[in-house]
């Protein structure tokens, strides 16, 4: 019987215990519900981008990258003896609109600060440093970039106006009110927006989601993540297309999160 007893806890205990199977993420990516809540914020996402690039006639199209992945994880309980389990599949789709544009830098910024203002981008003050606080945005971020530390030496003074002539921004985007997702996709309330705009010959920093991309190529056997849709524009195409005919390039970039309606496997 305490044989009996042994063997029957320890089943007890590897039943318990033994990691939760994962999600399908590809099955779950492709699902009715996940497939309509993207069609949504794929078409807010589009008419808002196409909102800001209408109101400025001097830049010119070049491209555009899709980063449209869903994934879980491992949920890490912290404790012992204690079952892994899985998060849901969640889901991001971030698209990013890149544009040449010539004429004064300064200038260009403030106009589009006026245009982003205008359509609702309103500038994300989180980690902001404290002297933009009340002047946020672009033309704040240039400036920010050039300025020199306290009591500057003249080789700082040097330094800090030879830098690359690059402002970054990161804004929330509000939801317009046709947006319409299944329940089910708990689609967010809230878009992330970023306008990153450098000036020849450096190009914009933001990461159209090539790392993550990279990753899951690296390591093929990891099936934690699915691509729905992926559409690059390298950073040596952007160059060879923007300069030398152009003085700056400007990348305008919207990301949204769905849920696929599917909590476990």
């Amino acid at each position: 019987m305490v044989l009996a007893g042994g063997f029957g806890l320890a089943a007890w205990i590897y039943l318990s215990l033994r990691p939760e199977p994962q999600p399908d993420v590809a099955k779950a990516a492709q699902s009715v519900t996940a497939r309509a809540a993207d069609r949504a914020l794929t078409a807010q996402a589009d008419r808002q981008l196409d909102q800001v690039r209408a109101a400025l006639p001097w830049a010119i199209y070049l491209g555009t990258t899709v980063a449209d992945s869903c994934s879980t994880g491992w949920v890490d309980h912290g404790l012992a003896l204690t079952r892994r389990t899985w998060t849901p599949v969640t889901c991001s789709r971030t698209t990013t609109v890149y544009e040449a544009f010539d004429g004064d830098l300064p200038s260009r910024l403030a106009e589009l600060d006026t245009v982003l203002a205008t359509a609702g981008w309103h500038p994300d003050r989180t980690g902001a440093p404290l002297d933009r606080e009340e002047h946020p945005g672009l033309v704040a971020a240039l400036d920010y970039a050039h300025r020199p530390p306290d009591d500057p030496t003249p080789a700082q003074v040097a330094e800090a106006a030879a830098r690359p002539n690059a402002a970054t921004v990161q804004y929330a985007v509000p939801i317009s009110f046709d947006f319409v997702p299944p329940a089910s996709a708990k689609a967010t309330a809230r878009q992330g927006g970023t306008v990153d705009v450098a000036q020849a010959p450096y190009l914009p920093a933001l990461d159209d989601g090539t790392a993550a991309h990279d990753v899951m190529l690296k390591y093929p056997s990891v099936k934690t993540s699915y691509y729905v849709d992926w559409r690059q524009y390298g950073h040596s195409q952007l160059a060879a297309a923007a300069y030398p005919a152009h003085g700056a390039v400007l990348a305008i970039s919207i990301s949204g999160n769905y849920n696929t309606g599917r909590a476990r496997p």
